[in-house]
């Protein structure tokens, strides 16, 4: 009996011991995964992203019809208490703010291309609680989505299209909405609201790697943020040139450093993490030899509030 009692401690002391060694294990792990998913994958010195900025500036002009006299956009929404370290990899732990913007390339006959529809207040509200929603800007891009005469969305995240899935106006728009083949077959659609039903009443958009929508708009296929990725150039007849990039950035940083966001965000969203890293490297190339052309990110409102202070992008839809 009093061996036995004798042996408890020493028990104790391996269970504990045991106990500690798997605590510290754990806490390593941990550290690892932090370390690891706060990081980033580097962007190439050279990129295998091979959109031609010629092919795509011919292909604007290709049919000779008058260009686009105007750009313009429309902040619906804003989202703060992002740690800005999980926007630009290495950027500290402030806080950056994401704003919700729909786009309009407007002609001077009174036709207007409409380029991501935002979401609809139930669905902004879902996603980020607490956040500011102008329902007043809402209206006037659901005015904008019924008189436009095309609608495409940068890819097919809830924020960029969740305002054509539960428009009020949506057999009125149908017929003019261009969703590409590989959104629609997302399901990352589905979970912003376009139901087999919807995505059944809508006709899929296919191209290979270029696609003159109208006029001065030219779609180039970007996959990598989501399957369903691209980008949108466009070309004014005062030559004046913008590409909206939609999520491959989502603060200019990331272009103009270049720096991704950290794997971890890479992660969480899905994301093809080589192909986005050699996108941004064309992004911040094109800075250098084609600094006339202005890269609109999504969700940066400064780089917004700059662009419309300059006069290159109107504030507000028509």
């Amino acid at each position: 009996m009093a061996a036995g009692v004798g042996k408890m401690p020493a028990m104790k002391r391996t269970l504990w011991r045991r106990v500690g060694l798997t605590v510290a294990a754990l806490l390593l792990v941990l550290v690892v995964v932090a370390a690891v998913g706060l990081s980033d994958v580097n962007v190439p010195e050279t990129s295998r992203f091979d959109a031609d900025l010629g092919a795509i500036r011919a292909l604007a002009v290709s049919t000779g019809a008058p260009l686009p006299t105007g750009l313009r956009s429309q902040r619906v929404g804003r989202a703060s208490g992002v740690p800005h370290a999980l926007v630009v990899a290495g950027s500290g732990f402030g806080e950056a703010t994401f704003d919700f913007n729909a786009y309009q390339v407007v002609y001077a006959d009174g036709r207007t291309v409409l380029v991501d529809v935002v979401n609809d207040e139930k669905t902004q509200l879902a996603q980020f609680p607490g956040s500011e929603f102008d329902a007043a800007a809402y209206t006037r891009v659901q005015e904008a989505l019924r008189r436009a005469d095309a609608t495409v969305v940068t890819h097919e995240h809830f924020d960029h299209c969740a305002g054509i899935a539960h428009s009020a106006y949506l057999d009125e728009v149908a017929s003019k909405v261009h969703l590409t083949d590989e959104q629609l077959r997302s399901p990352l659609a589905q979970e912003a609201g376009f139901t087999a039903e919807l995505r059944a009443r809508l006709t899929p958009l296919q191209y290979e790697r270029l696609h003159l929508l109208r006029p001065g708009v030219v779609l180039i296929k970007a996959p990598g943020h989501t399957p369903g990725t691209q980008l949108v150039y466009v070309r004014l007849v005062d030559g004046r040139e913008f590409l909206l990039v939609g999520d491959v950035a989502w603060h200019q940083d990331n272009i103009r450093l270049p720096r991704m966001h950290p794997r971890l965000t890479n992660w969480l969203g899905g994301e093809d993490a080589q192909a986005m890293a050699h996108q941004l490297r064309w992004l911040h190339d094109l800075l250098r030899t084609a600094p006339e052309l202005h890269p609109v990110v999504a969700h940066d409102g400064a780089q917004m509030q700059d662009y419309q202070r300059r006069g290159l992008i109107q504030d507000g839809l028509l």
